[in-house]
């Protein structure tokens, strides 16, 4: 896979079951337009049809269930829409047989909806202007007063003057009211909305009455009032189950870094665990028929489980994006290392591939699967995933971000294109990563941040060296974000490991990061365990810039313009003390582009990065 095969695959999501109909949403990159396409597929008597979307993109699709009809939002996606002078809005469609209307149309964007339970009304979150910003023409020269942080939100941009609400929007007149006023309450946005017993409960995030954080928050909608349930948690996916309100979250924002688990709540709002015992990273649940069912990370897996009778429908080396289920089956979307996304049948724990969404992919474009090992690094047992292309070839070490995320068997553009430019690709899963539990987590917080983690980096880096067969002792490293902060922190504790670096939004210094990413006050504080004010030493002692002068290796820094959550200063920190000692540097920054560059960046800058790395990577490592 060549960075030019950027736009030859597919990317499944939001898959909806009805009887035996199936409709899934699937997004390409498109070069020529430098934008996304989103379209909507429909399987229905074994046969997949497109819905005919013109120049828009159509998402967020879900069956009625009492009738036929079929919903989705559909945006512009022409270039001409983002130009100042039209403005963006978003509409809910129906498709009724051959009909199709639009029921909805706002000015601004459809965060998600709900069809009401007697398929009457639809419940449609928003996210719009303030109202006092809204009617301001120049709005992108006019000064920026805010009182609360954060003030912007990385990949959702400025965030204080921004609004979520709620509208209910009647299916037999069109008429639509206001339920919840994201301007009356403060709200800076609103995530899921469940009905039950003509009750509207959602959860929503507010400023924090110090105005440091945002707080997301549980409420419930009663005579147009606001009452919330719950207010510490982090929390979403909100669902019913045996007669009570569950979701999946934290029950403390401050317990992080832990798994995110299914929680329920009482009608007075105490809060328990669903699943105490399952030490897994829950990601999304679901009811069909009374029985609960969720995704959970397991060891650089990701797999569906029946939670009521605590069974997994399926044990492979795959990884389950989502899932939909109707009274005659089970269907997931699912890759592999060396596959992209399909939609699969669960047939007695088997996968049955009933799409062809890559088809064309598979069968022009090459991929490697890998090579897997769970290494004894002499301190932790380390899940790690190599592909081999030559024993000769050079091999690049690729650390992933969070750190609290996971790689594994998982479809990965990053990885198949590296190995195809002639590189051995070695990637793990150290301490702190998510899918081996609570424990495994924290297990880098504190004193411990820079130390466990860099040695189960090296260790299973050097042994699946050995166990692949490679001799080139031409080595590079490179990462992201947190991946960033350890390929810097090890360059500048090894001088002498790597031939080649490059470091990606990373978070650099601590010092700096409180006071100017978007999670500056709360993340460090959750790792480090430690208030900066009180123990400014361990801030200093645990970021790579204090070491920076350490490093030798040649370096790209990799940056995007509008990163809020490791700020952009934080690379300028780095190429400055590099190009000041004359170490071998570059620094590529993007315009336009958020801390998610790499996975959901514009199509041409996503080519570019890639062309960018390759080539500082041959040119020290060939």
């Amino acid at each position: 896979m060549k960075p030019e095969n950027l736009n030859s695959f597919n990317t499944l999501s939001n898959l909806v079951a009805k009887d035996s109909n199936l409709i899934v949403q699937s997004t390409r990159m498109d070069f020529e337009t430098n934008t996304y396409v989103s379209e909507l597929w429909r399987m229905s008597k074994g046969n997949w049809r497109k819905f005919k979307s013109g120049n828009n993109n159509f998402s967020n699709p879900k069956f009625a269930k009492k009738t036929n009809d079929i919903f989705y939002v559909k945006t512009h996606r022409s270039a001409e829409d983002k130009s100042k002078s039209k403005k963006a809005s978003s509409t809910i469609e129906m498709q009724s047989g051959r009909s199709v209307s639009s029921v909805f149309e706002i000015e601004g964007s459809v965060n998600n909806y709900l069809l009401s339970n007697n398929e009457k009304f639809l419940y449609v979150i928003t996210s719009e202007w303030s109202e006092e910003f809204k009617n301001i023409e120049s709005k992108d020269s006019e000064p920026m007063y805010y009182e609360n942080l954060p003030f912007r939100f990385d990949t959702r941009g400025i965030i204080y003057n921004k609004r979520g609400n709620i509208y209910k929007v009647n299916l037999q007149t069109g008429k639509s009211e206001k339920v919840v006023n994201g301007d009356k309450h403060n709200i800076i946005s609103i995530d899921s909305l469940v009905e039950n017993n003509g009750v509207l409960t959602f959860s929503y995030d507010k400023h924090n009455s110090k105005g440091t954080m945002l707080e997301e928050r549980i409420g419930s909608l009663k005579n147009k009032k606001i009452v919330d349930i719950f207010t510490k948690g982090m929390m979403g996916n909100l669902f019913y189950y045996e007669g009570e309100l569950h979701a999946v979250g934290l029950r403390n924002r401050f317990e992080w870094p832990t798994n995110t688990t299914i929680l329920k709540f009482s009608q007075s709002g105490k809060v328990s665990f669903k699943y105490r015992l399952f030490d897994r990273n829950i990601v999304k649940a679901e009811v069909h028929k009374s029985i609960l069912y969720f995704l959970y990370e397991d060891s650089g897996k990701t797999l569906l489980r029946n939670g009521t009778e605590k069974v997994d429908l399926i044990d492979e080396n795959i990884t389950i994006k989502d899932f939909a289920l109707s009274d005659e089956s089970t269907y997931v979307i699912a890759n592999s290392f060396s596959n992209p996304d399909e939609v699969y049948e669960l047939i007695d724990g088997e996968l049955n591939k009933i799409s062809k969404a890559n088809d064309f992919f598979v069968k022009n474009i090459k991929t490697r699967d890998c090579v897997y090992e769970r290494i004894d690094t002499g301190k932790s047992e380390i899940d790690t995933w190599g592909i081999f292309v030559g024993k000769d070839k050079p091999t690049i070490l690729n650390i992933h971000g969070g750190p609290a995320s996971q790689y594994g068997f998982t479809f990965f553009d990053e990885f198949q294109t590296y190995a195809s430019a002639g590189f051995n690709v070695i990637a793990c899963n150290p301490r702190g990563s998510a899918g081996r539990g609570h424990e495994f987590l924290r297990d880098v917080c504190g004193n411990k941040w820079g130390v466990n983690d860099m040695h189960d980096v090296l260790t299973s880096f050097k042994k699946m060296k050995k166990v692949m067969g490679v001799d080139n002792k031409k080595d590079g490293i490179m990462g992201g974000s947190y991946g960033g902060f350890m390929t810097s922190w090890i360059i500048s504790h090894n001088p002498n490991a790597f031939k080649s670096a490059i470091v990606e939004r990373a978070l650099l210094n601590w010092e700096t990061m409180v006071g100017t990413s978007d999670i500056g006050i709360g993340f460090p504080e959750m790792y480090l365990l430690d208030d900066m004010s009180k123990n400014i030493n361990l801030y200093r002692k645990k970021s790579p810039i204090t070491y920076a002068s350490n490093i030798k290796t040649p370096t790209l820094i990799v940056h995007s313009q509008e990163d809020y959550r490791c700020p952009i200063e934080q690379a300028e920190q780095l190429f400055s003390n590099l190009k000041k000692r004359g170490v071998k540097a570059a620094m590529l920054r993007f315009p336009g582009e958020s801390h998610e560059l790499s996975r959901s960046g514009t199509p041409v800058h996503r080519k570019q990065r890639f062309d960018h790395i390759i080539r500082w990577h041959k040119k020290h490592l060939v």
